[in-house]
């Protein structure tokens, strides 16, 4: 029986290290599957932890990059997608074996993909001396050719005339600007998107029970979120004020990831209300209809709920009293 055992945990761990090699690979020799790809690479490394342990999932992690690896691709590439997108497969496989709670599961998933993504970066700098945080070329031009369709189409008239002059270099600046944060972005969207396919997978397939996730009326923020805020704009106004590009930069980036996480939990407050506050569904319609006709103005309110929500606790929710 012991035998039997071993020789199906050997088999499980071969077919796993397999997928784990393939999507990666998929990835990247099929560009367009490169977001998919970093979805689905994270699951086998799931199920290896489930399955066996996190060390057999270690082992079968860099076994599949060793596969990539045999297979001629660019050794960076590999070791940026095992270490950025396997690594996050053990975080997830260790937070659902322990069971922890799926609140505090998700945002741990989330902040090690933050993580991750910045370390990826910064080892493709320290092995290649090239700056991710500039754009290249082809990313250059695709962005050159979307402004001068734009301006055939008249679609920048309405901007002030100092602004349209070196609108390119202005774009390219802005978008570099802002890679650290959208970087971070990106890799917490494709987590979260991991994270649920994955307690698809680990529930039917496995048979695993988690714990139950908890409605999107009623995630909030921890209070002392706010000093993620007061750090992002302490860092904008120091590098303002002593000519310093590089806090001023990660100011922005921040307030940037901030700008995101504050939509997200702004319209959660919203939808709490929407369902709280009984209204007639013409009504509904309507104020949905405002909202959309005057979408800076309603981005805003959700920026305000968002920051505003962890100290006021306009819920009243109990997890925000203690």
């Amino acid at each position: 029986m012991a035998a039997g055992e071993k020789t199906r945990g050997l088999l499980e761990w071969v077919v796993l290290t397999a997928l784990v090699a393939f999507t990666g690979l998929a990835g990247i020799f099929l560009p367009s599957l490169y977001s998919l790809s970093i979805i689905l690479m994270p699951l086998p490394v799931i199920l290896l932890v489930l399955r066996l342990d996190a060390r057999y999932a270690i082992l079968g992690l860099f076994a599949g990059g060793g596969l990539m690896l045999f297979a001629g691709q660019d050794p960076v590439m590999v070791l940026v997608m095992v270490i950025h997108y396997g690594l996050l497969g053990i975080v997830f496989g260790l937070l659902f074996k322990n069971r922890v709670s799926s609140g505090k599961s998700l945002l741990a998933g989330l902040s090690a993909a933050a993580f991750l993504a910045i370390a990826s970066m910064a080892l493709v700098y320290a092995l290649t001396k090239e700056n991710p945080l500039v754009l290249g070329q082809e990313n250059r031009r695709m962005l050159e050719e979307w402004v001068a369709v734009n301006r055939q189409m008249r679609g920048f008239d309405g901007m002030l005339p100092e602004w349209q002059e070196n609108l390119d270099r202005n774009l390219i600046s802005f978008f570099e600007l802002l890679i650290p944060g959208q970087l971070v972005v990106a890799s917490a969207i494709s987590a979260a998107i991991t994270y649920f396919l994955s307690r698809i997978v680990v529930e039917r397939l496995l048979k695993y029970r988690l714990p139950q996730l908890p409605a999107f009326s009623a995630i909030y923020l921890p209070w002392y979120s706010i000093w993620g805020l007061i750090a992002g704009l302490g860092l904008l106004l120091l590098g303002d004020q002593f000519a310093l590009p590089l806090l001023d930069k990660a100011g922005k980036n921040i307030l940037f990831v901030l700008f995101n996480v504050y939509l997200v939990f702004g319209l959660s407050v919203v939808t709490y209300f929407s369902r709280k506050v009984k209204l007639a569904l013409p009504l509904k319609v309507i104020f949905l209809f405002l909202a959309f006709s005057y979408l800076p103005f309603s981005v805003a309110v959700l920026l305000l709920l968002g920051a505003t929500d962890p100290l006021i606790n306009f819920r009243r929710l109990p997890a925000l009293k203690n």
